[in-house]
């Protein structure tokens, strides 16, 4: 199939328009802004909520300033006159009062027969939802999108709050349409349980199934509508975040769907949406890309983000972290969706302090599109990711979350150790996916199938390496606790069935005081425990325990702060030989305790782990502050092939940043694969050199300020 334009590196500016940002509305200025920024494509409001062009459809909500104007039409002409693309944004999430009379029948219900109903503002506008097979979102949906591609000239759709169909439904066609299917009826959630609570329960479990089937029914049908006007059309909509586990779970939407339905694979990570801090983790953009690059190479990976943010939408987000957030992205080879929720465009509004923030980094991927586009991340190490695990054990809260935060531990613990890492998901996972891995970090993945079992083990006996932790494998795919790990043989141990509780006052003894996973952690017999621990006994004599569980110490009054003795036999790491390959086992939460806690006896405990399980042969070896992320993606067409990128993340104690502290004397060696350097090019930033020593090339930056980048053929 030839190449169109979405298989290339995107650069988006997105103005999702309020009712009367239509007035005066200069497309030549958001034109002009667009072309100075460096950005390719424009996404633009067409409608659904309020329609800002003449809709001959019954639905019809027309915007009260538009005066007769067509303004949709002048913004195509415009764009495409300077040489870049237009997307619609249209949005099914639901009508008004007086349109839901209109029809209905063609809306959700909540279990009592009520309208499903999410307020606006004004709070007295109430908006009824509709379903996957609503009317409203079948025929009426499928008719809008055919008007808008036949009169205007736009390069595809944008299908915002694709997730509008949140819980169960129970209107007459989800009813029957359910029992047809299932000879059953949809079950209701029990008095004083929240919907979500209610959706973990087995009940739901055929009606979530059948649920997600109509969610990708829903999808299919759009993207067939668009698609009916020329493959060159673009269909896609929003994902959340690679860890909201609650968004699959409410609306039956997952990434899966994005792989397979949307033109390029579009993730919504804002640097300010998080609920558990008031910004998230700025590595998390560059992630989230290596993520989207597992579930399918071949689509461009792009982040919905923008200059201001998701919770006070007029005022612009933190400037410098929005810079190293973009950065970020485009040193993992992503693209970059700006989105600003009001105003004509970023120089166009209340607050236009982030104006013109993504030049720079929309220069850069213009700059290097062909370079940027048909790559990979370059990994030493693969992190599984687990999507039955993480819709079980993600929490919003995360005192209590036991999945994301061991991801988010392990992602630290490879950033500041400059390992090269990507992701391969349960949904994908193959010996053929494993080639080259030498080493697979396994954070939590509690939910796994027997088949996931049998190729995890193929893999270590062949020569990979594995680090996992705490309950991993200790469930079947469904859910079903299973009496043992599913992997013991490869971890070398039986669980007792005995989960203690270390979140205080808690240590493990140090037993294999020589192990390699304990290198640099100094004079001492005693390590930090925290969260939870399994109790775990050997079943493999030739493995070593490195530590060993201690019964909790409590620290009041001082002199009773002791027990008898420090010894059980309940190892707490637990490392060797399997095959070819090595293992090492933590049965407790230390991949999470690198996030929670940091403290060296998890961080550096697990970079050893990491080092030990893989061989310690790394793509590079970097001399360079932990504050400094190194990310290198690898052509997929030629691995020699690699664009290094640095992004500088030195800066002061407290969130968010205000400076970015220059750092002085970075060197990278790469050990050159076929013997020599074949080429090389400066591809951002100033004071880098390269040269060729001992069979390696030398990166070498004389300052590194925000970012710079380099592309070697090794």
């Amino acid at each position: 199939m030839a190449r169109q334009w979405y298989n290339h590196n995107l650069r988006f500016l997105q103005t999702v328009l309020r009712e009367i940002d239509i007035i005066g509305y200069d497309a030549a200025g958001v034109v002009n802004y667009m072309k100075e920024s460096n950005t390719n494509c424009l996404v633009v409001n067409a409608g659904g909520v309020k329609d800002f062009f003449e809709n001959p459809l019954e639905m019809a909500n027309e915007n009260i300033f538009r005066d007769g104007r067509d303004l949709l039409g002048e913004i195509c002409h415009a764009v495409h006159a300077a040489g870049m693309h237009v997307l619609v944004r249209v949005d099914f999430r639901g009508v008004e009062q007086w349109r839901y009379e209109l029809h209905p029948d063609w809306f959700a219900a909540d279990q009592d027969g009520n309208p499903k109903v999410v307020a606006a503002n004004p709070a007295s506008v109430r908006i009824m939802r509709p379903c996957y097979n609503s009317y409203y979102t079948q025929e009426h949906a499928v008719a809008y999108i055919r008007y808008l591609l036949q009169t205007y000239e736009i390069d595809g759709i944008w299908q915002n709050a694709l997730g509008f169909d949140s819980g169960p439904c129970y209107c007459k066609n989800c009813r029957d349409l359910f029992f047809e299917e299932s000879g059953e009826e949809i079950p209701r959630v029990p008095a004083g349980m929240g919907i979500a609570e209610a959706l973990d329960l087995p009940g739901f479990a055929k009606y979530r199934a059948w649920k997600a089937k109509k969610a990708d029914e829903h999808i299919e049908r759009l993207r067939a509508a668009v698609k009916a006007f020329g493959e060159e059309k673009v269909y896609c909509a929003e994902i959340f975040d690679m860890l909201n586990s609650g968004f699959s779970k409410m609306t039956g939407i997952d990434h899966d769907n994005a792989r397979k339905s949307f033109d390029f694979i579009v993730s919504c990570v804002f640097i300010d949406s998080t609920n558990k801090r008031p910004y998230d983790i700025i590595s998390n953009a560059g992630t989230t890309i290596r993520f989207s690059r597992a579930l399918d190479e071949r689509k461009q990976p792009v982040i919905v983000t923008g200059g201001n943010g998701t919770k006070q939408r007029y005022i612009a987000a933190p400037t410098l972290e929005t810079r190293l957030w973009l950065w970020e992205i485009a040193a993992a080879g992503g693209g970059v969706w700006n989105c600003y929720f009001n105003g004509q465009h970023p120089a166009r509004t209340l607050d236009r302090r982030n104006a013109y923030s993504e030049k720079a980094i929309f220069g850069y991927l213009a700059k290097n599109s062909v370079r940027l586009s048909d790559t990979r991340p370059a990994m030493d190490v693969a992190v599984y990711y687990s999507n039955k695990s993480r819709d079980r054990f993600t929490s919003d809260d995360e005192r209590v979350d036991q999945y994301a935060v061991a991801l988010r531990g392990i992602e630290r613990v490879l950033l500041e150790s400059h390992i090269q890492f990507g992701f391969v998901t349960d949904e994908n996972l193959s010996l053929d996916r494993l080639r080259g891995v030498k080493a697979l970090l396994i954070p939590n993945a509690a939910l796994m199938s027997e088949a996931e079992i049998d190729i995890i083990e193929q893999y270590v006996k062949n020569g990979g390496g594995v680090v996992a932790s705490y309950k991993t494998s200790l469930f079947d795919e469904t859910g079903k606790e299973r009496r043992d790990f599913g992997l013991a043989r490869l971890f070398g141990l039986h669980f007792t069935g005995r989960v203690q509780n270390t979140k205080a006052d808690s240590y493990q003894l140090v037993t294999g005081r020589d192990h390699p996973v304990l290198k640099g952690l100094g004079d001492t017999d005693m390590l930090m425990n925290a969260g939870e621990t399994l109790l775990c006994r050997k079943t493999d004599q030739g493995r070593c325990s490195v530590s060993s569980y201690i019964p909790t110490i409590l620290n009041q009054p001082p002199e009773y702060a002791w027990v008898p003795d420090l010894r059980t036999d309940y190892p707490v790491i637990f490392a060797g030989e399997y095959g070819k390959g090595r293992v090492v086992y933590f049965a407790n939460q230390t991949d999470a305790l690198c996030f929670t806690n940091g403290h060296e006896d998890f961080t550096e405990i697990y970079r050893n782990a990491v080092d030990y399980a893989s061989g310690e042969e790394y793509l590079l070896r970097a001399k360079a502050p932990r504050s400094v992320h190194i990310s290198a993606i690898a052509g997929q067409e030629d691995e020699n092939r690699l664009v290094i990128a640095f992004v500088n993340a030195s800066g002061s104690s407290m969130r968010p940043m205000k400076e970015v502290v220059p750092v002085h004397g970075v060197k990278v060696c790469v050990p050159l694969r076929s013997g020599r350097l074949r080429g090389q090019s400066m591809l951002w930033g100033e004071g880098l050199h390269v040269s060729e020593q001992d069979g390696e090339a030398l990166i070498e930056i004389d300052r590194l300020d925000e970012f710079a980048s380099v592309e070697l053929l090794i």
